[in-house]
């Protein structure tokens, strides 16, 4: 009974401790690249829209698909697959990096799913890629294999050979294979260094036939268990024993192998120098006991010392013992080389107001200039929403919207991906002209130049747009401007100042004063034009407002009073008018009239300056010289005759008299 119960205590103890074993079995269950004991092996597809371009016949996305649907059947039973693409989803985004696949995932059932999904759309970010990469790796893989496939090197101004590098320091059992596949090597052959720094293989294929050849000899290699490398055993004396060949070995029957192979004996405790090591020579544990055990036939084994002998004592003399020789001083760390950052930016007409989709011009660039003064261009993106990958640090990123622009400076760190929202204040503004009875301006005879509302110390305004076409939307931060409006190519122009709100269209409509003005040389008042004749207007100041040649020029004049001057065979005419309205009118310069003389024609281009207003005082050196003094200049010197230091000044110290 007492068996009975403790056959069943043993039983139920038995399924316990399965029961427990089972459950710390599948708390500690690998991943499926671990699990099924094939090297991990993750592609790296090139998606980016360069991948359309062909060679041959077939575009290059195309027979990459085709081969690698190939080697996952032949080699799924020797490698676990798993799939990284990049640049097929957005048409320019520099952080379109995607895991499709861990290691194991990749397999034929899933392959035609998995590849055909993916279409080349944008950029290349590749060093994006094979970071994604590394990090879908199984935790407790020992080695990892990538295999990027690309037609060119990184489009976001990454430095793939730096990644590379880093990543190998963080994981030595990683190697990336690199199959570079255009036909212009130029472009692929930057793509070795990422080879080199993590022990791989590159292959360069111009053709499809190159890049099967090529991923056949890359797959084979990662499929390949690398050389077991042996181990040096210590040798009774202290010396390093060549190891055994395995082969010999495993020809010894098992009995022989079992007898030959003793338990390892724990190193005995290290002397300190200069004393005496004594060590008993103890026999293997397995001869213990067989001289311990006598034989079938009641008589020590053989070999077995007699009965009260002691076993024999080697004893070791004493030999200084010098310190082991310090380790060679490690190598300075290389420095870590920095991985680009996705920073996305978008932008807003205004505040709270929606996201603009289109019509963006977005520009990096370095924070600090450079030594000629200016900032260097890091990246351009005409994407409404663009990700660019840019490495830590500080930027200048400038946002422009037609003629509205922002420029912000951002901060940029280490693995903090960031969104920027630059809200840039646009207004729209609308122009248009007519005549001052309302009447529409012919097309193209009117044009608009804006211009700051602020001026320099000169009375300089800063162009922010010339030659604008009437009708037009123009895009502008909100605030205050000045606009000039010309009718024609001569002196018809309107200013007018303009406010732009932020968010908002503003419509500027400017009334034209010019009148369209034609001029002819005639014999006599109402006859035909005489051709061969030159002509220049001027204003009643002597300015020159046009010149032109022919028999009927045309000019539109603003509002004002001019003359004008005919030359022909030799001989000038002139005539003088005004121009009060917008109506056309024809000035006629009549040859009877005869030739003006050129005191005439000298007054017409050369004034004399108009005579001031009278003050109603006198003002030193204004005027004629009181009688019997001589004529003084403003300084109360003669202009004639010789300056006397000892005369008094007019005023003396006007200027430097203290406010009361």
């Amino acid at each position: 009974m007492r068996g009975k119960r403790c056959a069943g205590l043993s039983l139920l103890l038995l399924s316990a401790a399965l029961l427990g074993a089972a459950a710390a079995a599948a708390k500690d269950a690998p991943s499926s690249a671990a699990a099924s004991g094939l090297p991990a092996t993750i592609v790296v597809l090139d998606a980016s829209s360069s991948m359309n371009g062909k060679i041959g016949n077939l575009s290059k996305i195309t027979a990459v698909r085709s081969e690698l649907a190939n080697v996952v059947g032949s080699y799924g039973d020797r490698l676990a697959f798993g799939l990284v693409a990049f640049g097929h989803r957005k048409a320019s985004n520099c952080a379109d990096s995607e895991v499709l696949a861990k290691p194991g995932e990749l397999t034929t059932d899933t392959q035609g799913k998995l590849l055909g999904g993916i279409k080349p759309k944008g950029q290349a970010p590749i060093a994006a890629a094979l970071s994604d990469a590394a990090k879908a790796a199984p935790t407790a893989a020992a080695r990892l294999d990538i295999v990027l496939i690309a037609d060119s090197t990184d489009t976001c101004n990454a430095d793939i050979c730096a990644t590379a590098d880093t990543l190998k320091q963080k994981s030595q059992g990683l190697r990336i294979h690199v199959i570079g596949f255009s036909d212009k090597k130029d472009e692929i052959k930057v793509l070795g260094c990422v080879a080199a720094a993590t022990g791989g293989t590159f292959v360069a294929a111009t053709n499809a036939s190159e890049f099967n050849q090529g991923l056949a000899t890359v797959l084979d290699a990662v499929a390949t268990p690398p050389a077991p490398t042996a181990q040096p055993v210590a040798a009774a004396d202290g010396t390093a024993a060549a190891p055994k060949a395995a082969p010999a070995e495993a020809a010894e029957p098992p009995q022989q192998m079992a007898m030959q192979k003793q338990p390892p004996v724990s190193p005995p405790a290290e002397a300190p120098a200069g004393e005496t090591a004594v060590h008993k020579s103890v026999a293997p544990q397995g001869q213990a006991a067989t001289a311990a055990k006598p034989n079938n036939a009641g008589q020590p084994a053989p070999g077995a010392p007699a009965a009260g002998v002691a076993p024999p004592v080697n004893v070791v003399q004493s030999v200084p013992v010098a310190p082991p020789p310090m380790p060679p001083a490690a190598p300075p760390a290389a420095p870590q080389a920095q991985l680009p950052v996705p920073v996305t930016f978008r932008a807003m007409v205004a505040e709270g107001g929606p996201k603009l989709q289109s019509g963006l011009t977005w520009r990096v660039f370095a924070s600090k200039a450079s030594p000629g003064g200016g900032y260097k261009l890091v990246s351009t993106h005409r994407e409404a929403n663009p990700t660019a990958a840019l490495l830590p640090g500080e930027y200048l990123v400038n946002a422009a919207y037609g003629l509205s622009n922002l420029t912000k400076k951002i901060k940029v760190e280490s693995g903090k991906s960031i969104e920027e929202t630059f809200v840039l204040n646009t207004g729209g503004l609308k122009l248009a002209a007519v005549l001052m009875n309302g009447e529409p301006l012919p097309e193209g005879s009117v044009r608009f130049d804006i211009f700051s509302d602020e001026e320099d110390q000169f009375g300089n305004r800063h162009t922010i747009l010339s030659n604008a076409k009437p009708g037009t939307v123009i895009r502008l931060n909100a605030g205050a401007y000045h606009i000039e409006s010309l009718y024609g190519d001569a002196n018809a122009k309107v200013k007018a100042d303009v406010t732009v709100e932020p968010g908002k269209l503003t419509e500027a409509t400017i009334k034209q004063t010019g009148a369209k003005t034609t001029f002819k040389l005639v014999q006599t008042l109402g006859g035909e034009a005489l051709a061969d004749t030159k002509w220049k207007i001027l204003t009643s100041a002597g300015d020159v407002v046009k010149e032109n040649a022919g028999a009927l020029p045309t000019h539109i004049l603003a509002a004002g009073s001019y003359a004008v001057v005919a030359d022909h065979a030799g001989l000038s005419y002139t005539r003088k008018f005004s121009i009060e309205g917008a109506e056309a009118k024809q000035i006629e310069v009549v040859v009877d009239d005869g030739p003006a003389s050129p005191e005439a024609l000298k007054a017409l281009t050369d004034p004399p300056e108009p005579v001031p207003p009278s003050s109603g005082g006198a003002v030193a050196g204004d005027g004629a010289p009181s009688s019997g003094s001589p004529a003084l200049g403003f300084d109360g010197f003669s202009a004639t005759a010789p300056a006397d230091p000892n005369a008094p000044l007019i005023n003396p110290g006007a200027l430097l008299r203290p406010a009361r």
